[in-house]
């Protein structure tokens, strides 16, 4: 299993499925084996155009998928628009943030024990499988995931044999309320980056036994942002940090959160977006350079200091 987990929120929205489906060759070309998708991602197709990328290929890999949070509606008029709103992004890339905004995002209501099969058979249906290699509760309410029939429901799927891992998808919180009811899954997956470590204080939670981690969000959850608007003298002694441990240009802030991201999850995935060639590249690049605790160290020092921006 590689240590990259493949990202699938865009593919059938942002990325069309011929992008997608060259995307994912490469990645599997280059050792990516965990796909990570869900019901309303690509406006409600990304798990069939995984399904059909994927082909022969799917016994190779771990599919992730979700319930809990359903497939958007999206107009008729939306999806004839689509090919030409992303001509217009890769002409205008500001225009990204716009697009991303107005996508459909599906609607998480709630969801009853005996209702998760249903919605195990439509992903299962939609990806052309007959298993799941993990399936994740998707953004659960506090009460939710700590409700023992949700599990006990994930359990006898996977006696039957149509998963094969039970996982909670959220914010470290909703794990933390998961950990303290007594419930164990498999697989975690919640952001993280260097201005909250929240592997950190996952790996703390009173887990019966240690979840496998899927951490996300180190480039797209606000973090870059903020790494660059910190105050003159601070960016410089990080600058300072990433040159010393070989990173250098002036891309060293995206890296170097790569970098943090690694190491920060040393034995679990990182989930990124890399449908673009240069991104998948970079992303290998990065994970294939070891783990660098030390530069992790030295880079939350210097950001836990007082000053602006941090």
């Amino acid at each position: 299993m590689s240590c990259i987990a493949f990202g699938c929120a865009s593919l059938g929205s942002r990325v069309s499925q011929a992008d997608g489906e060259r995307a994912i060759a490469r990645a599997l070309d280059r050792g990516v084996t965990w796909f990570d998708v869900a019901p309303p991602y690509g406006d409600g197709h990304a798990e069939q155009l995984l399904g059909k990328s994927l082909g022969a290929r799917r016994k190779d890999v771990v599919i992730c998928s979700k319930f809990g949070i359903s497939r958007p509606n999206v107009s008729f008029a939306a999806q004839v628009l689509r090919p030409l709103a992303r001509r217009a992004v890769s002409l205008v890339p500001g225009l990204r943030q716009v697009a991303r905004r107005s996508r459909g995002t599906g609607e998480n209501t709630g969801i009853a024990p005996g209702e998760i099969e249903a919605w195990l058979d439509e992903s299962l249906r939609q990806l052309g499988t007959d298993y799941l290699d993990v399936f994740a509760f998707h953004e659960p309410s506090l009460a939710s995931v700590a409700n023992g029939e949700m599990y006990g429901a994930l359990q006898s799927l996977v006696a039957k044999g149509k998963i094969r891992a039970v996982s909670i998808a959220g914010p470290p919180e909703v794990l933390a309320a998961a950990a303290s009811a007594g419930h164990s899954p498999d697989v975690v997956q919640f952001p993280d980056s260097p201005f909250d470590d929240a592997a950190g204080a996952v790996r703390g939670l009173p887990w019966g036994r240690a979840p496998l981690m899927v951490t996300h969000g180190v480039l797209g959850s606000g973090a870059l942002q903020r790494l660059k608007s910190i105050d003159g003298a601070k960016q410089e002694r990080l600058s300072a940090v990433a040159r010393r441990w070989g990173v250098a240009g002036d891309r060293w802030e995206p890296e170097s959160l790569l970098r943090f991201a690694f190491a920060n999850n040393p034995s679990g995935l990182v989930l990124l977006s890399m449908f673009g060639e240069r991104h998948l590249d970079a992303n290998v690049a990065v994970a294939e350079l070891g783990l660098k605790p030390g530069f992790v160290e030295e880079f939350q020092e210097i950001l836990s200091e007082g000053g602006s921006g941090a």
